[in-house]
């Protein structure tokens, strides 16, 4: 290599070197005191109730787990993910405490109660949710639903629009709420 590429080659190297230098010596140095912070929130709840005989179950005798919806900006919204929920026996099979047996056909409502929304502070109002065995296609409610079977696939879904005068705040979560009964015909 001759004397003047070498020269050239030493510069620009320097040069790079120098833009990445200077380019970290231009970022701040946090104060004294400087604080970050994020909310954080664990919950959650046994959620099953069993009977004397029977209990609900998530999919393959696991835990009931949560849906996913998919929300849109006028407050309709649709199940992404559903919520797979099995009927066992209920009984001690000899360890001294009941556990989820084999599967059993029942009857699955939903309580009086019927199915409930928050959307954090904005309004609900106008919203007609439906929840529906999606392996029937039967509408679950508080007199009907899904007969004689040990497993649904439940979503729940509202195609009406909330009736509000406010402007709807999208980055609320919205919940939907309901407590599904297995009953024993």
């Amino acid at each position: 290599m001759t004397n003047k590429k070498k020269l050239l080659v030493t510069a620009l190297v320097s040069t790079l070197g120098f833009s990445s230098v200077s380019a970290y010596a231009d970022a701040p140095i946090p104060g004294s005191g400087d604080v970050a912070s994020t909310f954080l929130e664990w919950s959650g709840f046994a959620k099953v109730i069993p009977g004397n005989d029977i209990v609900i179950t998530g999919a393959r005798s696991g835990a009931v787990e949560d849906g996913v919806l998919t929300v849109k900006g006028d407050g309709t919204f649709e199940t992404k993910t559903p919520i797979i929920l099995e009927s066992r026996l209920y009984w001690d099979q000899g360890s001294g405490s009941k556990t989820a047996g084999d599967l059993f056909a029942t009857n699955w409502t939903v309580d009086a109660d019927g199915i409930n929304a928050t959307w954090g502070a904005n309004s609900t109002a106008g919203m007609d949710i439906k929840m529906t065995d999606i392996a029937s296609g039967t509408e679950l409610t508080s007199t009907a639903g899904a007969n004689g079977v040990s497993t649904v696939t439940l979503s729940v879904n509202s195609v009406s629009p909330v009736t509000s005068a406010a402007p709807l705040n999208l980055l609320e979560p919205l919940v939907v709420n309901a407590n599904v009964l297995a009953t024993v015909a």
